[in-house]
């Protein structure tokens, strides 16, 4: 009998404690499920006030004013939160956000967006201890770092073909209007044959230079673009870059949106070291070459020295002998966006000095096929210090001296006379460089956007020298079927990896130039943030 009083007694005492146990593990199991509840809906309100913070800064180039841009900026935010937790969301409550939740923070080139949201989350379990909800609060964060852009822009020739000059105007005016004025800075160089600073970055750059977009158009310099020269591409960089580095602002996003529709073609050069020929051109002392005149040792001041005032390129460009030289583009199809070179019509080559009226015999007028074999040499490098010579792409013969020996036969044993195949390679060399300079600056390191253009009955850029002029290691992410690999794939092409990558756009006709601009403009605003 004992026995059994002793286990009714033990049996008894375990129902207890099970029920005491379960009063124990029934609230925490319910803390367990509502915990859960209140993460996964905190989870979700976080996800919505990041969003909402990145949606509004990239509502800051909306508007005409620092004050219209902060008030698309809010809206945007307070739209793209409730799109993505709507009322209701995870059976929450009283949920606030709006405009007065949405902070924009003005600093030194840059803005900063924060994002406030609460909401009351409901529990399960532990109402039975009296707590019906739980306030949760999520606080996102953006910045998006002001813009500073010099557009280089392409006037040669060639863009008046296919109305390629008005579609890239057209253009060139809706990639203006996705900036925000006020806070973001626009420039433009137009390059030819002869190149020129249309504006340095201005943050009025809608009323100076034009713009379209969703709230209207404006007209400006971009209306004034006129297309009828060459290719000189190395000068057009370099000045859209030493109007870059003027506006000494490292803190922003700096970017050469760089446009053409063909290879190179042209060069600044300073001949001061480097003998002329067989012309009659003559020195400072009134000797001509054939009669032991050298202008290397007495060099004619044919045009004044550049003043590039607070620029990059320093010292300043020194008087000399300074012209621009112009070789005929090569005709030929592409592969894989090397132009294959089919043959010169020398005839047509179109060599000519700058300013060189004042200096008898200096000048080389057109249709004259044998003025060609004038220059003898090229110097190392442009007006603008770009080296000439690039043996990982095109490789030049040099002196002792480092001039660039032209040679009247090309590679593969073909008779060029004029050397215009040389002198396309030192050009192409020319830009790479500068290009190279504007990425490279420890100071105001540079990001080039390209756009290339096809269609317009000239052979077009080549893709390789594109994406080594953008650092895009990248193949066609653009058009169907792809147009070219990836850099890795081309002989020809390299990437720095320590160097800002950009984006290179092929357009395959003017008329798909205003998508394209949107493209990369979209990318740009994109990287900003």
């Amino acid at each position: 009998m004992r026995g059994r009083n002793y286990r009714n007694r033990e049996s008894g005492a375990s129902l207890i404690l099970g029920i005491i146990s379960l009063v124990m593990i029934i609230p925490m199991l319910g803390l367990t499920v509502d915990v859960g509840v209140l993460y996964a809906a905190k989870a979700r309100l976080q996800a919505g006030v990041d969003g909402a913070s990145l949606a509004a800064a990239r509502a800051l180039n909306l508007g005409l004013t620092v004050s219209e841009q902060t008030t698309s900026a809010q809206q945007n935010a307070v739209n793209w939160f409730y799109a993505n937790y709507p009322p209701g969301n995870w059976a929450t409550s009283g949920t606030v956000m709006n405009t007065s939740n949405v902070v924009v923070t003005p600093g030194t080139n840059v803005r900063s967006v924060s994002v406030t949201a609460t909401s009351n989350v409901p529990t399960y379990f532990m109402k039975w201890f009296n707590f019906n909800s739980t306030t949760i609060t999520a606080i996102g964060t953006a910045s998006r770092r002001d813009v500073v852009v010099m557009m280089i822009m392409d006037r040669s020739a060639s863009m008046n073909n296919s109305n390629g000059c008005a579609n890239m105007r057209s253009a060139a005016k809706i990639f203006t209007g996705q900036f925000a004025a006020g806070r973001d800075q626009i420039g433009m160089v137009e390059f030819g044959g002869s190149s020129w600073v249309d504006s340095s970055p201005t943050t009025n750059f809608q009323t100076v230079l034009g713009y379209s977009n969703a709230s209207g158009s404006g007209a400006g310099i971009i209306d004034n673009i006129t297309c009828n020269d060459n290719t000189n591409t190395p000068e057009g960089i370099s000045l859209g870059y030493n109007e870059l580095y003027k506006m000494n602002l490292p803190g922003a996003f700096n970017i050469l949106m760089f446009f053409t529709d063909g290879i190179p073609n042209s060069m600044t050069l300073n001949f001061k070291n480097v003998m002329l020929g067989t012309s009659g051109c003559q020195d400072s002392t009134g000797k001509a070459i054939s009669a032991g005149g050298n202008m290397a040792t007495h060099p004619r001041s044919w045009t004044p020295g550049w003043t590039l005032p607070g620029g990059y390129y320093s010292p300043n460009i020194p008087a000399g002998p300074i012209g621009v030289v112009i070789s005929q583009d090569p005709t030929g199809t592409q592969t894989q966006g090397v132009n294959t070179y089919q043959g010169m019509n020398v005839n047509n080559a179109n060599y000519s000095l700058i300013s060189a009226a004042a200096a008898p015999g200096c000048s080389f007028p057109s249709n004259n096929q044998h003025y060609v074999n004038d220059f003898q040499l090229l110097p190392p490098t442009d007006v603008w210090g770009n080296s000439l010579v690039e043996n990982s792409y095109n490789p030049l013969t040099t002196n002792g001296s480092g001039d660039v020996v032209l040679s009247s036969v090309a590679d593969d044993g073909t008779a060029l006379s004029g050397n215009n195949l040389l002198f396309h390679y030192a050009a192409r060399n020319a830009a790479d460089e500068a290009a190279q300079q504007a990425r490279t600056n420890a100071t105001i390191p540079a990001t080039i956007f390209g756009v290339g253009l096809g269609g317009t009955s000239q052979a077009p850029p080549g893709y390789d020298f594109m994406q080594r002029i953008t650092n895009d290691p990248n193949p066609d992410l653009y058009n169907s079927p792809a147009l070219y690999p990836a850099c890795s794939a081309e002989p020809t092409c390299q990437h720095w990896t320590a160097q800002p990558q950009g984006t290179f756009i092929f357009s395959s006709s003017p008329t798909e130039l205003n998508r394209v601009f949107l493209t990369m403009a979209s990318q740009i605003l994109r990287l900003s943030h």
